[in-house]
């Protein structure tokens, strides 16, 4: 036997001092396996790995885990019951108990001859040493395993009782005497191996979508542990969750932003004529499509796409991880494919996928925001104005603000021509059309949109260590502008005209959805909606750029969304932590009570009114 398969007494001092100590414990295991103990926490879960089968795949369902050992079976007798053994006496000693939970895939049942034996019914099956032993645990685990969704199915929970828990064949990795001791338990959990196949190769998909119930499972089974076994003080079951990041999370990260960050989505499918084009279309009279033109795609689409797919998201341990970089990775692939299609009719159908369309509900509620306003009397006296340079001004002014609460802040104010609006953010930049007039008392709301809004979360997110948070998770967009279009309520300056080209948007995109021309849609706006010329253009032409982009439905949508997200009882600094949509909030919830992201370092400005206090209070 070699010395090196030994896991030896030193290294078991090392792992208890460690845990003593309250250190994060991360080594490499004799024969390939491995120990990851995140802070001194009252469990552990174990796999090892079978030496007469394959058995690929079930190691990586105890990964998530903040305390997890993954090791060979012939390692048992070779010093991994030593320390499993130290481990649980070191962590009882801190806590009054500790659960040892030993995950393992069950044995599938064989043909016999002519006769196939019944397949296993159960996808997990718990084991507990006797009845009554555990039974809030117990019970936790079968609830949360019963609600995992497999291919639209509920899986079935079995519990069974054996006095030494382990694995079919395998000697149990805790002696009796040790089992018999006060205020050490342990569980097995089997599972059903629906993500290997008859010849035992791995099913991915349905591996990743079985771990993250699992995941979620075990960390409420050990939270029911710690609140009634252990001295252990715990709000929120995901603050057991693993607070250490692997190197792998850092580099899908890095690559990700890399690419992402390599282009301008919104200026390459943004026209450089705009102003110009206006003038063609009001010379002819508004009956003819304006031709727009854009700029040179400086890379290829399709090798940037080939770079994105090299990049290794398999090696991200973490489900919740995992879920936000795929997301992330899947919608930059399709906006890279919109950038093939750019001015050509396959455009849309990526528009959709990205940005989604308008549904019944969110097109009702926009035809009766302008019937409504319709309706009102419009103020007869000229409207004041600012121009480009003004604006710049006060955009400076407000970006200083939040520069002296967080230095890092370095964005930059530049009026320039080749923008389609009247003014945007771009990659944490704020960009002024040259051409562009601004009503004086919408000065305050654009700007809080703008820099309150899009600039704030922008290094709110650069201050995460996950580059995602700032360049955007999939799908941020909706939640950005709700927030946004909400800064422009909150301090009194959502308009009604500001209202009413939100409203005309969802209108433009579903007239654009549903196949109808620019003039046409120009047309409904204009004379069906009694929208100036200028206006129903520039809302047309956001809406026709690149070949249909339906994002500008986002707005209302957005702010609807928000709207009764507050009204229900939401957080609203959540919102701010970076660029998130709102299928994230749960996910950010859990990564800050795990303290892999933390507390933002600005908020907005405006939120510190009595005016935005009052209407915050009427919305909820």
């Amino acid at each position: 036997m070699a010395q090196s398969e030994m896991i030896t007494q030193a290294f078991i001092d090392d792992v208890c001092h460690r845990i003593t100590t309250n250190q994060e414990v991360t080594l490499p295991l004799p024969l390939g396996g491995r120990i990851h103990i995140d802070r001194q926490l009252p469990f552990l879960c174990l796999y090892r790995q079978p030496k007469n089968r394959p058995d690929p795949g079930t190691e990586k369902l105890v990964l998530a885990e903040a305390s997890f050992i993954i090791a060979k079976e012939e390692q048992t007798d070779l010093g991994l019951e030593r320390l499993v053994g130290s481990i649980v006496k070191t962590a009882r000693e801190e806590f009054g108990a500790f659960l040892l939970v030993e995950i393992f895939s069950l044995p599938v049942p064989q043909n016999e001859g002519q006769e196939i034996v019944e397949e296993m019914e159960e996808t997990f099956c718990l084991f507990s040493r006797k009845k009554g032993l555990l039974s809030p645990v117990v019970e936790k685990l079968e609830n949360e395993l019963s609600r995992i969704s497999l291919n639209n199915m509920h899986p079935k929970v079995s519990l069974k009782y054996m006095e030494h828990i382990a694995p079919t064949g395998m000697k149990p990795i805790l002696d009796r005497k040790l089992c018999q001791e006060q205020g050490t338990y342990m569980l097995g959990f089997g599972v059903k191996p629906v993500y290997q196949s008859e010849d035992e190769r791995l099913y991915p998909l349905e591996l990743e979508d079985l771990r993250r119930g699992v995941s979620v499972a075990c960390k409420k089974g050990f939270f029911e542990f710690v609140k009634r076994y252990t001295s252990m003080l715990m709000v929120d079951y995901r603050e057991l969750g693993r607070r250490g990041v692997t190197p792998a999370v850092f580099e899908v990260d890095d690559a990700l932003a890399k690419i992402e960050e390599s282009f301008d989505f919104l200026l390459q499918v943004s026209p450089v004529n705009t102003h110009e084009a206006y003038k063609a279309f009001q010379q002819s009279g508004y009956r003819e499509t304006p031709q727009f033109f854009y700029r040179p795609r400086p890379f290829d689409p399709a090798l940037k796409k080939r770079e994105l797919f090299g990049i290794a998201l398999e090696k991200i341990e973490d489900p919740v991880l995992s879920d936000i970089f795929t997301q992330k990775r899947d919608e930059i692939d399709r906006k890279l494919t919109m950038l093939l299609d750019r001015d050509t009719p396959n455009f849309l159908p990526g528009s959709l996928q990205v940005y989604g369309g308008v549904d019944t509900a969110l097109l009702e509620s926009a035809r009766s925001m302008m019937e409504r306003i319709a309706s009102v009397s419009k103020d007869p006296s000229p409207r004041e104005m600012v121009d480009a340079v003004e604006m710049a001004r006060a955009a400076r002014e407000e970006i200083a603000y939040y520069k002296k609460r967080y230095p890092e802040v370095a964005a930059r104010v530049e009026v320039r021509d080749d923008i389609a609006s009247g003014a945007m953010v771009s990659n944490g930049n704020f960009l002024i059309n040259r051409h562009s007039t601004f009503a004086k008392k919408r000065v305050e709301a654009l700007i809080n949109h703008e820099i309150g809004t899009h600039v704030l979360t922008y290094y709110n997110g650069y201050s995460q260590p996950f580059k995602q948070l700032h360049t955007g998770l999939c799908g941020y967009d909706e939640m950005q502008e709700g927030i946004a279009v909400l800064s422009e309520y909150l301090c009194g300056g959502l308009t009604l005209a500001r209202l009413k080209i939100l409203a005309a948007r969802v209108i433009a995109v579903d007239s654009m959805v549903r196949g109808e021309g620019f003039v046409r849609t120009f047309a409904l706006l204009h004379e069906t909606h009694g929208m100036a010329p200028k206006s129903a253009f520039g809302v047309t032409s956001r809406v026709y750029r690149g070949g249909g982009l339906t994002k500008d439905a986002v707005y209302l949508r957005g702010f609807l969304d928000v709207l009764e997200y507050i009204h229900e009882g939401g957080k609203l600094d959540l919102l701010f932590i970076g660029k998130i949509a709102a299928s994230h909030i749960p996910l950010i919830q859990e990564l800050l009570y795990r303290k892999v992201l933390h507390e933002p370092p600005l908020f907005p400005r405006y939120l510190q009114t009595q005016e935005a206090a009052e209407r915050l209070e009427k919305i909820r």
